[in-house]
């Protein structure tokens, strides 16, 4: 099995100013934010006797102090990982709460692991 945090906290520490945290920001103080997390893996491929791959969901999340910031972080973060092989499944704008602005994230991916390695 592949560390898939890992893989999207590096494409998306790749984005310029923007701080990058795992699961859901502590504080909104110094936005933007983008926060990730895997949401689902699961076996891709096995031949002999093992697992030769992985598909993964991961969800990343903008978080911004107005809806335009979110969907122009949103255009570079789906470019960055569309760039890795990662493909868009869903993309929603949140309701704003308290000033600041939310955008979910889905994407999936097929990692072999000959390819990852």
């Amino acid at each position: 099995m592949v560390d898939v945090n890992r893989i999207v906290r590096e494409i998306l520490q790749g984005i310029d100013g923007v701080k990058v945290t795992y699961y859901y920001p502590n504080e909104f103080n110094n936005m933007p934010i983008l926060s990730y997390y895997e949401l689902t893996t699961t076996t891709g491929m096995r031949y002999d006797n093992a697992e030769q791959a992985q598909v993964s969901t991961v969800v990343v999340d903008v978080w911004g102090s107005g809806g335009g910031e979110c969907s122009r972080l949103a255009v570079k973060v789906d470019a960055a990982m569309q760039n890795n092989g990662w493909y868009r499944e869903f993309s929603r704008d949140m309701p704003p709460d308290g000033g600041v602005y939310h955008k979910t994230m889905r994407f999936s991916k097929s990692i072999f692991y000959n390819e990852e390695e």
